[in-house]
C-alpha cells in the first residue's frame, strides 16, 4: 500500500497519540462520564471496526476511536482504584514497608501497603521517631492504629500535593505515634503476585545497598552511587540535589535510558556470540527486567526497558532499531498498564528527551562538515554534543514549566557526568563481580569511591559558576504547548529548507 504521508510510516505513533488523547479526556471528564460508559464506547467502536473490514478508511478511523475510548476507560478505572474510600478515623491495620525509610527530623517517613484491608492501600506514612522506627527496613511488617486521611494540599502551596500523591497510587496519608504501632510478621498472600515480587526485589536491593556501606561508601558518595546504580535516592541531601539540578546533571541521578543503555552494553559484551544471538538477547532481556524490578520500576526505567526489549527484537530482524515506532510501542505498553504514568514528570521528561533525540540528533550532527566531523576525537565530542542539545530542546520547556529553571551550562555538565556515569556503572558491576577476591574488591571500591567524589566535586564547581542557572521562570500550560508547537514548526521549516538547498 502506498503511503500518502510521513506519519503513515509510523502506525504505532498514531495509536499512541489517540491513546494519550483518550487518557487526557478520561481524566478531565472523570466523575462526569462513568467507566461503564467509556467501556461501552470502546466495545461498540471495536465491534464496528471489525465489521468494517471492507472499508479501509472507515475501519482505520474506528480503530483510532477504539484506542481513544480505551485510553479514557483505562484512566477512569485507575482513578476509581486510587479514589477508594478512606475511613477518616482511627483504623487498625497490618501493613508492609515498601520504600526506604527516611529520617526527617522527629519522624521517619516511608510508604506502607496494607495487607488486611478489603483492597491493598498504599499509604504515605510519618512515624514518630524512636529506636524501633530507626530500624525499619523495606519488607518489615507492622501492626498499627492511626488516623487514615485522604491526601490534602499544604495551606498556601502552589504545588498540588494531593493530586501528586493520588496519581502516584497513594490512597491515604497517616501519622503514627510511638505507642500506636509495633513490628509484626504479616501475611502477604492477599497481595498480587506482581506486588509480592516487587517487594522481594526491593528487599534484595536493600541488601545490595548494605553491601555498598560495607565496602566503605558513606555520606553523599554513597548517596550518589546508590541513586545511579540501584535507583535509591533517599540518602541524597537537599544541598546535593540542588547542585545537580542547577548544573543540569539531575538526569544521572534518575535511572533512565543512559543507565540501562550502559548496562545493556555490558551484558552485550558478555553475550556477544553471533551463533547464539537469540539466546543471548533473551538472557540479556531477562537480566534487564530483573534489574528493573530491583530498582523499583520507575516510569523512566520502565520506558527504557520496554524500548530495549523492542530494540532487541528488531535488531534480530535487521530493522531500524531506534525510531518513532519503537518509542510509540514503549508508550502504548506503559500507558496501557498504568495510564496515570502520563502525568508523571519523569515519564514526560524521559519520552520528551528520547523523542527529540530521534528528531533532532541527525540534523544537529550534520551541522558540522563531514570532513571535520569524521576526525575520531571530534566525532565523539560532537556526537555527545548533538545528543545533549537534542535532549535539552525536548526537556527544557518541561523543566521551566515544573521547576522554573534553565541550566545554562548543561553542555559542560554532560561532558563531565556522562563519561563519569559510564565509569561508575562499569566500576560498580566489576566491583560486585570480584566479590570472591576481597583484596581486589577493596581496591576497586576505593577507586570507584574516588570517581564518585570527583564527580560530586565537578558538579558542585559547575553549580557555583556565575550564571549557572536562570531561576524564577514561570510559564503556564498553554505557553508550554505553544513552545512545543513552535519547536515542531521550526523543525518542519528547517527540514524543507534543507531539502530545497540540496
Amino acid at each position: 500500500m502506498k503511503t500518502n504521508g510521513q506519519i503513515q510510516l509510523y502506525p504505532v505513533l498514531r495509536v499512541a497519540l489517540f491513546l494519550v488523547a483518550g487518557i487526557v479526556s478520561g481524566e478531565l471528564l472523570y466523575g462526569a462520564v462513568s467507566c461503564d460508559a467509556w467501556f461501552a464506547a470502546t466495545a461498540v467502536s471495536l465491534m464496528f471496526a471489525l465489521l468494517a473490514y471492507r472499508r479501509c478508511v472507515l475501519q482505520t478511523v474506528l480503530i483510532f476511536l477504539t484506542c481513544y475510548f480505551l485510553g479514557a476507560m483505562l484512566v477512569c478505572r485507575e482513578l476509581d482504584e486510587v479514589n477508594m474510600s478512606v475511613p477518616g478515623e482511627d483504623t487498625a491495620y497490618s501493613a508492609v514497608v515498601v520504600s526506604q525509610p527516611v529520617v526527617a527530623g522527629k519522624v521517619v517517613r516511608c510508604d506502607l501497603i496494607t495487607v488486611n484491608t478489603h483492597r491493598p492501600m498504599k499509604i504515605k506514612a510519618s512515624i514518630y521517631r524512636d529506636w524501633r522506627a530507626d530500624r525499619l527496613r523495606i519488607g518489615n511488617g507492622i501492626e498499627a492504629v492511626s488516623l487514615l486521611e485522604k491526601p490534602t494540599n499544604y495551606a498556601g502551596a502552589d504545588f498540588d500535593y494531593a493530586r501528586y500523591l493520588l496519581y502516584h497510587g497513594y490512597v491515604a496519608t497517616t501519622f503514627i505515634y510511638i505507642d500506636e504501632w509495633k513490628g509484626a510478621a504479616v501475611d502477604l498472600s492477599r497481595l498480587s503476585v506482581v506486588l509480592r515480587a516487587r517487594i522481594s526485589a526491593l528487599v534484595f536491593r536493600d541488601k545490595l545497598l548494605q553491601r555498598f556501606s560495607d565496602m566503605g561508601f558513606s555520606g553523599q558518595a554513597y548517596a550518589v552511587l546508590a541513586a545511579m546504580t540501584l535507583g535509591d535516592k533517599s540518602s541524597l541531601s537537599d544541598e546535593l540535589k540542588e547542585e545537580y539540578s542547577v548544573s543540569g546533571a539531575s538526569h544521572v541521578l534518575a535511572l533512565s535510558g543512559l543507565h540501562l543503555g550502559i548496562i545493556y552494553a555490558i551484558l552485550s559484551l558478555l553475550f556477544s556470540r553471533r551463533r547464539w544471538q537469540i539466546v543471548s538477547q533473551v538472557l540479556i532481556l531477562l537480566a534487564i527486567w530483573s534489574y528493573v524490578f530491583i530498582v523499583g520500576m520507575s516510569a523512566s526505567v520502565v520506558r527504557s526497558a520496554v524500548m530495549l526489549t523492542v530494540y532487541s527484537f528488531v535488531s534480530l530482524l535487521n530493522r531500524n532499531r531506534l525510531s518513532l515506532n519503537t518509542l510509540s510501542v514503549a508508550a502504548v505498553v506503559i500507558l496501557a498498564g498504568s495510564p496515570l504514568y502520563l502525568y508523571d514528570v519523569g515519564f514526560q521528561m524521559s519520552f520528551a528527551a528520547v523523542l527529540f533525540i530521534i528528531i533532532f540528533y541527525r540534523p544537529l550532527l550534520e551541522v558540522m562538515p563531514g570532513s571535520i566531523r569524521n576526525i575520531p576525537i571530534i566525532k565523539q565530542v560532537w556526537q555527545m554534543t548533538a545528543v545533549s542539545v537534542a535532549a535539552q530542546i525536548g526537556v527544557a520547556p518541561l523543566i521551566a514549566f515544573y521547576f522554573g529553571r534553565f541550566s545554562c551550562y548543561f553542555l559542560l555538565t554532560n561532558m563531565i557526568v556522562v563519561p563519569a556515569a559510564t565509569v561508575i556503572l562499569y566500576g560498580a558491576v566489576l566491583t560486585a563481580a570480584v566479590s570472591f577476591l576481597p583484596w581486589l574488591q577493596t581496591l576497586l571500591a576505593g577507586l570507584l569511591l574516588k570517581v564518585v567524589i570527583l564527580l560530586n566535586a565537578c558538579v558542585s564547581f559547575v553549580a557555583a559558576l556565575p550564571g549557572a542557572s536562570v531561576d524564577g521562570i514561570r510559564i503556564g500550560l498553554l505557553q508550554l504547548l505553544l513552545i512545543y508547537i513552535l519547536i515542531f514548526a521550526l523543525s518542519v521549516l528547517g527540514h524543507y529548507c534543507r531539502k530545497m538547498i540540496r
